[in-house]
């Protein structure tokens, strides 16, 4: 770990929570322990006594869990190739797996003047003691700049009762949010204070021993005794430039956090990477972004494969006013109001063609910024609910944030989700994302390849997947019987356009004893290229979760259109169900059928994408009652029900953990502070996340397959014509059922 900081400490202490076995050493240019940098502009330096740093780790997390900290010690070079770091006091170390945390440094002035002493710059728990002592003796105060880490300085200067002038340039506080009504409401606040802004900037310093007066652009003549310096910070990428890592205003990394050598990561501050959610390239100077990000490192320098997709939060305090952004404001060219400033709980939603790309807040509920991030993060169109913003007895929280559909695996079955497709299309209803397993996968992947009119080419897919019987049958037969026969003539001839059977004579030569499936389905994979273009999966609206179960570990394992390339192989493995079909290779690993584990891709969807303010659609193909069996068939038709049966496995131990947990947090905040203390926390990212999601668990749906008494205990591998079609026409009633009762 290159790095001392949080995103470093994060880091270390995931990997040996996700089980990671070998050396950890942290390579750190500061002599503190890792720390949180937040409270270096405000309460450190507001005190009549300095506070303790905020540790990210106690001190004997090190020596505990077995990471080695190397305190003052800086990396001069990195030769990717060969594996080795170069530092300063420490030697050259070899590494097996490197993440790069080195973080920023500040900005600095180059103007006459500039080095003199009494300028201040602020970063590190070094410059906060500095300037906390040069705060002691000072009357006047001059702060250039006008992002959070000026004002922060600027209120902190203020409340220990300094005269404080800030230069704005174009006199724009927080000109990053392109907000006139944030600007002048931070104005109101700060000149309410007693402090003074300008629209000017600093064209130099004049002193004899140290820093007496700024001269402006403007000509204005400022004499003081402290400046504090908050222009920006630059990743320091000098000792780099010969790594053979991409370099690009920091580390460029991908959305996995993978630098351009495979065994390199980089992760906070330093890091320059593809975020998925506004498909653009950018670093992120944030607290909570270096939290999340070496978590994820950390889990992907482990082979986990996982995207940083997530919404920056960005807080800060003015005068003990706690104030939230989050999102990406140049995404956003509409603004919309909610509250009012005077109540001093308002914000501003950015809006791009009525979606929500970005938010500032100051006093709002929690569960209403946690909403908006969701709205946010899964690029949801509110168009509806626009005009109704402004509305006081409007909730911004009864909008979902998604739509998702959950497709079960059960072979012939599938057809029942197709007509459940119809359905929806017809409501008008697109998932946002649809986690499908076995059967599943294959009718998902149709879907998130065809957004908007995926329900004809599923119709399609499935008549050519129909089998034709003899005109004797339906003369003859009954329903039972011909389901029957449908079954067996599937089992013995296959279906051409999914599998074969191995004993035709296409395949002699093979002795059967050497065979590690009954079919094979390569037919299959070429039907799939007809409806979906693989390549265009990670662009569609539609996210696709597929899984299937590795072979050799056992592992469940997850392919993610919006992070894998998905080809006709993945949605294969998924519905590679042994001995019927042979496992599916991909890349070296040997998959089957994920629903061997689970046939319940609910879990999947909630693990990957959240449970909170999602509208679910589960398709039930089997029913969790059912009559007591009365012969062999019937025993395995009622095993499979049960095994295959989509089930919320959710610990219920493990909500009341949760639900207990948060009535502590708000009997702590009610009890041992003040309600200004209080609300201050309740403004806090950590707090946002942790708590804006009570009581807005998913909707959830179910459309459930009935079957009939006809039915057989194979009725899994009916494809004849006559059970698909029905299969279509029971699953679009279903659903029409299901969406008629949601409307009331």
């Amino acid at each position: 770990m290159l790095g001392g900081g949080l995103a470093a400490a994060t880091a270390a202490e995931t990997l040996r929570l996700e089980g990671a076995q070998g050396a950890i050493v942290m390579v750190a240019d500061e002599r503190d322990p890792p720390y949180h940098r937040p409270q270096l502009s405000t309460r450190f330096l507001e005190g009549d006594i300095a506070p303790p740093l905020a540790t990210v780790l106690p001190p004997e997390y090190f020596h505990d869990n077995g990471v080695t900290l190397l305190s003052g010690v800086r990396a001069t070079g990195l030769d990717a190739e060969a594996q080795l770091v170069r530092t300063d006091h420490a030697g050259t170390i070899r590494y097996d797996r490197l993440l790069v945390a080195t973080g920023v440094r500040p900005i600095h002035l180059d103007v006459p003047g500039a080095g003199l002493p009494g300028i201040h710059y602020l970063r590190t728990a070094v410059d906060a003691r500095t300037l906390r002592g040069a705060m002691e003796g000072a009357a006047r105060a001059v702060v250039v700049g006008s992002g959070f880490i000026a004002l922060e300085m600027a209120a902190a200067f203020a409340r220990k009762g300094i005269e404080v002038t800030v230069l704005a340039r174009h006199g724009i506080l927080f000109d990053k949010l392109h907000d006139h009504g944030i600007s002048d409401y931070l104005r109101a606040l700060y000149v309410g204070q007693g402090v003074e802004v300008l629209a000017d900037s600093a064209a130099a310093f004049h002193g004899d021993r140290r820093v007496e007066m700024v001269v402006t652009e403007g000509g204005r003549r400022l004499p003081c005794e402290l400046v504090g310096v908050g222009i920006g910070v630059a990743p320091d990428l000098g000792w780099l430039h010969d790594s053979g890592l991409a370099l690009d205003d920091g580390v460029c990394v991908d959305q996995y956090l993978q630098a351009s050598h495979p065994l390199v990561w980089a992760a906070g501050d330093v890091a320059n990477f593809m975020d998925p959610v506004f498909r653009l390239r950018h670093r992120i100077e944030h607290w909570d972004n270096a939290v999340k990000q070496g978590r994820l490192a950390a889990r992907n320098m482990l082979g986990m494969r996982l995207r940083y997709d997530e919404v920056p939060y960005f807080s800060c305090d003015l005068f003990g006013q706690g104030f939230q952004f989050l999102g990406q404001p140049d995404a956003g060219h509409q603004h919309a109001r909610l509250g009012r400033p005077e109540t001093r709980s308002w914000a501003c939603l950015y809006l791009d063609h009525e979606v929500p790309r970005a938010l500032f807040s100051t006093g709002r509920p929690a569960i209403e910024t946690r909403a908006i991030e969701s709205l946010i993060r899964y690029r949801t169109n509110i168009g509806w609910a626009c005009k109704r913003l402004h509305e006081p007895d409007f909730s911004i929280t009864r909008i979902p944030s998604q739509t998702a559909l959950i497709l079960q695996g059960g072979g012939a079955l599938g057809a029942f989700e197709c007509g459940v497709a119809r359905a929806l299309e017809d409501a008008g209803i697109q998932p946002d994302v649809i986690a499908g397993v076995s059967i599943g996968a294959f009718n998902g992947v149709i879907m998130a390849g065809n957004p908007g009119h995926a329900a004809e080419a599923l119709e399609d897919f499935w008549r050519r997947l129909s089998l034709d019987m003899p005109g004797a049958a339906h003369a003859l037969l009954d329903d039972r019987a011909r389901r029957l026969l449908g079954s067996w003539q599937t089992l013995a001839f296959g279906v051409p356009a999914f599998f074969r059977p191995r004993w035709s004579g296409i395949f002699t030569g093979m002795e059967p004893l050497s065979w590690t499936s009954l079919y094979d389905p390569t037919p299959v994979k070429e039907l799939l290229k007809r409806y979906v273009d693989f390549g265009a999966l990670k662009s569609s609206p539609v996210r696709l979760l597929v899984s299937a179960v590795n072979v050799e570990t056992a592992r469940l394992e997850i392919f993610d259109s919006y992070v894998d390339d998905l080809s006709p192989d993945h949605i294969l493995a998924s519905g590679s169900l042994p001995p019927g079909f042979p496992w599916t290779t991909i890349d070296g690993k040997h998959y089957w059928d994920g629903g061997i584990i689970s046939n319940s891709p609910l879990e999947l969807l909630l693990e990957h994408s959240g449970t909170a303010r999602k509208r679910i659609f589960i398709v039930d193909l089997y029913p969790e009652t059912g009559s007591l069996p009365t012969s062999l068939m019937e025993v395995l038709g009622r095993r499979d029900e049960i095994v295959f049966a989509e089930r919320i496995r959710r610990d219920s131990a493990e909500q009341s953990l949760v639900r207990d947990f948060r009535k502590l947090v708000e009997g702590i905040l009610a009890y041992a502070t003040s309600p200004a203390q209080a609300d201050q926390v309740r403004q806090w990212p950590t707090y946002i996340q942790l708590m804006g999601d009570k009581d807005a668990g998913p909707s959830i749906t179910r459309i459930v397959r009935k079957g009939s008494e006809c039915e057989t205990a194979a009725r899994d591998y009916d494809f004849s014509a006559l059970s698909i079609a029905r299969h279509m026409e029971e699953g679009q009633a279903a659903a029409r059922e299901a969406l008629a009762a949601l409307r009331g």
